[in-house]
């Protein structure tokens, strides 16, 4: 019962805590990504290199406009140098379900091994110096 209570603790961890594992965030081109991925949130980098998150962006005409602290907000594009945003990345992606094949594999080897190493030793004999063999 106390092992798959483990287990079942185990999955959850794996199961939730990387699900940010498949984004970056990356510098994106504010009309096109804007436009067909609508983040919750963007990072704006003034001219000046004053960072600053806006929510709810949008590109209208040659503005930005989105929620900064809770107000709305205009920002001219050219009074940006750049835009970055969270973008899927294939490659972590990748990492995460190869992670996560292995840990899986893993603990089903320990399992059966544990499991294999529970039960009394069966009479497999002795060795030539006497000693019992554990495996048959």
């Amino acid at each position: 019962m106390l092992l798959s209570r483990r287990v079942a603790v185990a999955g959850l961890l794996v199961g939730v805590a990387p699900i940010g594992a498949c984004t970056s965030v990356r510098p994106i081109h504010p009309t096109t990504y804007l436009e067909e991925n609508a983040p919750p949130v963007v990072w704006v980098t003034y001219n000046n290199n004053t960072v600053v998150a806006v929510a709810e962006a949008e590109v209208r005409r040659d503005t930005l406009r989105g929620t900064l602290q809770g107000a709305r907000v205009k920002i001219p594009l050219a009074d940006i140098q750049i835009v970055h945003a969270k973008v899927r990345d294939g490659g972590k992606t990748a990492l995460l379900v190869g992670s996560l094949g292995l840990v899986a594999v893993s603990t089903l080897y320990f399992a059966s091994i544990s499991k294999s190493g529970s039960t009394p030793a069966a009479n497999c004999g002795y060795d030539q110096r006497g000693f019992p063999i554990q495996y048959c």
